[in-house]
């Protein structure tokens, strides 16, 4: 499954502070040295909040690949700058698995239609919005015990499913591991419930 982002990284005050110092952000901004705490930070409260999950398929980000720090809205580089104004931007980070955030898918695409650099909450994007949008209300999952096979609702998940080839073989199977290991995980996690429960009885006098 496919859960929207509940809430948004925090930073120190001294922190965005120093960001403000840095507006209007340029191109290379995210890669300067002097802010790497500050990107150590969002990345370890995000992989919390997303709890390891990438937001966008919904796989532990270890069955797609390392987990990174995604720009939602691209941020570019200094020989090809796009969205700077939202480098930092909370609502336009969040981790996502290397295989969804490769080059040879979202870091090709612009998934804006719409564009208000003034705010980001007036941007209107093509895929399904990890922190804007309800992923329940974008896509259906097959029936039964294990919701395995996606398919789209929306416009906007049709975009997502394409671009993240989220009905791939490959990410169909890593989702059926996935959930054949949790399975398996929450089955142990009742016996061993119940153990300590009888346990607790035998001790009871």
């Amino acid at each position: 499954m496919i859960n929207q982002i509940p809430n948004t990284y925090s930073l120190l005050p001294a922190q965005e502070l120093f960001l403000q110092s840095l507006m209007p952000l340029r191109p290379g901004a995210w890669d300067r040295k002097d802010v790497a705490v500050i990107k150590t930070a969002i990345h370890n409260q995000l992989l919390a909040i997303q709890n390891n999950n990438c937001c966008y398929c919904g796989l532990k980000v270890n069955e797609g690949g390392r987990a990174e720090v995604d720009h939602i809205a691209k941020k570019g580089g200094p020989k090809r700058p796009a969205y700077t104004a939202f480098i930092f931007t909370p609502k336009n980070l969040a981790i996502a698995c290397q295989y969804c955030n490769s080059s040879s898918k979202k870091g090709q695409d612009d998934v804006l239609s719409h564009v208000d650099l003034a705010n980001y909450d007036n941007c209107i994007f093509k895929i399904v919005h990890p922190y804007n949008d309800n992923p329940q209300n974008h896509y259906n999952w097959s029936k039964g015990k294990y919701k395995i096979l996606i398919s789209a609702v929306t416009n906007e998940a049709t975009y997502s499913i394409s671009l993240f080839e989220l009905d791939s073989e490959a990410h169909t199977l890593a989702r059926a591991k996935q959930v054949m290991f949790e399975n398996k995980l929450s089955n142990y996690r009742q016996r061993q419930m119940i153990r300590e429960r009888i346990l607790n009885i035998l001790k009871f006098k």
